[in-house]
């Protein structure tokens, strides 16, 4: 299996102790990951190994390869340290991560305990042992539980090395007046020019976090795509096969405790400069709801004047093709498809006709039916000169070869006040 994996390498040591002098790890138990690193945001990649090791990793450090603790330890407790920690795993193929069980910051306790050399004498056997294994990329499972035996032997009745791994018991006080944390939600009300995305940010579903990020990408031109892209998670990256790749990483998933897709990873520097062809992350639906006014004032609108319009208003440059199903879209949305009836609404029509009283002083035919909700769903309208039999035959004609495919209305219910040109008009059908 081992032969081929092609993501970095990545070796969890746990239940151990941290001791100052040399800085080295004593009696770890060691775990290696199976699943790519890169495909965790940090709190992830925390919760993953807090459930493999099944101890709370209240302080995470990590080695730059090939050097010794006391020279290559690094802390891994938030988002840009774990960014930092992707590239040096990345870089080397391999990196080992160091779980401390102690409540104190590791570098705040080194500087607070400075023991005298006689409390802490060990032999050249003990330190040399320790130190071949730390630097040691493969770890030997037999070799591990040989060096725990020899090293736990001489630590049980060592009054320092006791006082380094308390028992792990929280405090109930503490972690009964902990502050939750309180994280943005996106503003879908807010100028389209100045969304951005935060850490934290929770939306309502992983549509409205696209189309914050389609906002964002083109207000700035950065040509973003998604790595991963699925209805619980999300990893969006920037400059797609481009070298130097753009630092820019967003890492999203769905919250079951809050019902929220949430940003839980986000390194939101650029290294790239502004782009006009932006891929993927701007598709049709958002240039139509763009359009969707423009297209109502001008219904007939060319394609080539809205691909214009496009690049001089957002400064992109999108295809015709892209123009044509935009443009569809917008229809859409202003006219409204008749599935939503089909597959919603009874199948109960009201239709009925009133005086129209401005200008135009026809007469206005309707139809509507009652939604889910029990609310009125208008399904049809028409502007006639005259009430009569021709017009209501012709409006019936045209609605039930919408609403009906074989147009006979078979299943469906009318209801109207019994005028003289309606019975007709069905009579006739």
């Amino acid at each position: 299996m081992e032969e081929n994996q092609v993501f970095p390498k990545v070796d969890v040591h746990y239940n151990g102790t941290f001791v100052p002098n040399l800085l080295v790890y004593f009696a770890p138990q060691v775990l290696r990951l199976n699943e790519d690193a890169n495909e965790f945001g940090f709190s992830d990649f925390i919760k993953y190994v807090e459930k493999l090791i099944d101890f709370q990793c209240k302080h995470v450090y990590y080695c730059i390869p090939g050097v010794r603790l006391s020279e290559g330890l690094q802390t891994l407790q938030n988002e840009c340290d774990y960014s930092e920690f992707l590239e040096v795993a990345n870089a080397n193929r391999h990196v080992d991560v160091y779980i401390d069980h102690d409540n104190e910051p590791l570098f705040e306790w080194i500087q607070k305990e400075e023991p005298d050399n006689e409390e802490l004498v060990y032999s050249e056997e003990d330190v040399d042992s320790v130190l071949a294994d730390d630097e040691n990329c493969e770890h030997e499972e037999d070799e591990c539980v040989t060096s725990s035996k020899r090293i736990f032997k001489r630590a049980y009745n060592d009054k320092f090395l006791n006082k380094l791994c308390p028992v792990l018991v929280e405090d109930e006080y503490e972690k009964g007046n902990e502050l939750p944390a309180v994280y943005p939600r996106h503003d879908a009300t807010q100028e389209w020019r100045k969304m951005k995305p935060e850490l934290g940010m929770r939306f309502s579903s992983p549509a409205e976090l696209k189309s914050s990020l389609s906002n964002y990408a083109v207000a700035h031109g950065y040509d973003l795509y998604y790595e991963k892209n699925d209805k619980d998670r999300l990893l969006v990256k920037c400059c797609k096969g481009k070298i130097p790749q753009c630092p820019f990483r967003l890492w999203a998933s769905w919250m079951k405790d809050e019902q929220t897709f949430q940003i839980n990873s986000l390194r939101e520097d650029h290294s790239c400069s502004r782009t006009f062809k932006l891929g993927s992350i701007v598709t049709y639906k958002w240039i139509g709801k763009q359009f969707v006014t423009d297209i109502l004032e001008s219904p007939k609108i060319s394609l080539r004047k809205m691909k214009a319009m496009v690049s001089k208003l957002f400064n992109i440059n999108v295809s015709v093709g892209q123009c044509r199903n935009a443009k569809r879209f917008a229809l859409c949305e202003i006219e409204g498809v008749v599935d939503g009836w089909l597959d919603g609404c009874r199948k109960v029509i009201g239709i009925d006709r009133c005086f129209l009283k401005g200008i135009c002083k026809w007469e206005l035919l309707s139809a509507v039916g009652r939604d889910g909700n029990n609310n009125i769903y208008p399904i049809a309208w028409a502007v006639v000169n005259v009430e009569n039999k021709n017009t209501w035959k012709w409006f019936l004609d045209n609605l039930m070869g919408d609403i009906d495919e074989g147009g006979n209305g078979n299943g469906i219910t009318l209801m109207s006040d019994a005028h003289k040109g309606i019975m007709e008009a069905v009579k006739e059908r």
